[in-house]
């Protein structure tokens, strides 16, 4: 609250974030002023990978900013939401699955 909304995950980052650690940031936009701060922190930490979530322009700021990117050719909010979610999802039934076969 004492830094502002667009430095919340920002200062989460300064406080917990490790290098080596990898990050998934997710902005319909890419233009979220607060994700943004975050990326740029987490590059400057040195992260392993930052992994980005986001749709509109294909040429938004958080594509830049990211190692891997899952970028959504859409500017309707709830199709990008959507679709983010469904891979988020595939991504953690991966993860499960592949450990209930240890």
């Amino acid at each position: 609250n004492d830094y502002g909304y667009s430095k919340w995950m920002e200062k989460s980052i300064d406080f917990y974030g490790d290098k080596d650690d990898v990050l998934i940031l997710i902005s319909v936009s890419g233009r979220s002023p607060n994700i943004l701060n975050a990326a740029k922190l987490a590059r400057k930490k040195k992260f392993n990978k930052i992994i980005t979530f986001s749709g509109h322009s294909s040429n938004n700021p958080l594509r830049k900013l990211g190692d891997i990117n899952i970028w959504v050719n859409s500017k309707i909010y709830n199709q990008v939401e959507n679709t983010h979610q469904f891979i988020l999802l595939m991504i953690i039934d991966l993860f499960i699955f592949n450990n209930e076969k240890k």
